[in-house]
C-alpha cells in the first residue's frame, strides 16, 4: 500500500471520516486488521475559518502549502486534501511539493459522467457555491450545466455547514431546510445534488432522495484507497 498524505482539519468532523473510510477500504481489500498506511497534518481549524472569513485566500493558501511539505518531507507517495473549499490551494501544493495529488474535482467529474449527471446543483460553503474557482475548475473538468442556489438559498446552506456541521451538530429541521432547497432546483431540472463540502455527507446522503447524491467524501476517499492499493 502506498504512503498517503492527508491534509485535514477543514474541519476535523470531515477528516475523520476519511479516516474512517480509508480505513474500512484497507480491511476490505485486505481483510482481518489491516488499516490504511496514511499520515495526517492537521491545519488548525480555528485559524483556517478566520483566513476564510477574511477572504485571505494567500494566508490560507500558504498555511495548506506548509502542511503539504510537511508531509512530503516525510515521505508520503501522495496528498490528499480533505477539504473542497481548501482544493482552492490544490495548485500551489502540486507546485510546491512535485506529489501525485488526488484532486476531489477529477473525482467528482468521473462520477457525474459515470451516472449520467449532466445538470447538477452545486452546493457547499458559501465560497464553493458563490464564488469563481470552484465553478471554473468543475468547468475544466466537466461540460454539463451546473446550477447553484439562490443568495439566501446559499447562506441557508453555509449556516448548517459552518454553524453545525463543523462542529458535529446534525439536525432534522436543518436537513428538512437542505431537502427542500435540492427539491426546488429539482423543479428548474437539476438531474443530480453534488454534496460540495465534506461535511454535508453527515446530514445528507441517498437514503434521503431519489435524486442522484454526488457525495465528495466517500467518491474522494475512495480515489484515494484506489491509488493506495494500486487500483488506478
Amino acid at each position: 500500500m502506498k504512503l498517503l498524505g492527508l491534509i485535514g482539519g477543514v474541519s476535523p468532523e470531515a477528516t475523520a471520516i476519511y479516516y474512517r473510510l480509508l480505513n474500512d477500504a484497507a480491511r476490505a481489500r485486505r481483510g482481518g486488521q489491516h488499516s490504511a498506511n496514511l499520515l495526517l497534518y492537521a491545519l488548525d481549524y480555528g485559524v483556517m475559518i478566520r483566513h476564510y472569513d477574511n477572504r485571505d485566500w494567500p494566508a490560507f493558501i500558504a498555511e495548506v502549502v506548509k502542511g503539504a511539505k510537511h508531509l512530503a518531507a516525510a515521505g508520503v507517495d501522495a496528498l490528499v486534501i480533505t477539504s473542497n473549499t481548501t482544493h482552492v490551494a490544490a495548485d500551489a501544493v502540486k507546485d510546491a511539493t512535485g506529489l501525485p495529488l488526488i484532486h476531489m474535482l477529477d473525482v467528482l467529474a468521473d462520477e457525474m459522467r459515470a451516472r449520467g449527471v449532466s445538470r447538477p446543483l452545486l452546493t457547499g460553503t458559501p465560497v464553493v457555491m458563490g464564488e469563481e474557482h470552484y465553478r471554473s475548475e468543475l468547468g475544466k473538468r466537466f461540460d454539463g450545466d451546473v446550477f447553484v442556489p439562490d443568495a439566501d438559498e446559499q447562506a441557508a446552506i453555509g449556516r448548517i455547514i459552518l454553524d453545525e456541521l463543523v462542529d458535529g451538530v446534525v439536525r432534522d429541521e436543518s436537513r428538512k431546510t437542505y431537502l427542500d432547497i435540492i427539491n426546488r432546483w429539482r423543479g428548474e431540472g437539476a438531474d443530480g445534488v453534488i454534496l460540495g463540502c465534506t461535511e454535508l455527507c453527515m446530514i445528507l446522503n441517498q437514503s434521503h432522495t431519489d435524486l442522484p447524491v454526488l457525495d465528495t467524501t466517500a467518491l474522494h476517499a475512495a480515489a484515494a484507497a484506489r491509488y493506495a492499493f494500486g487500483d488506478a
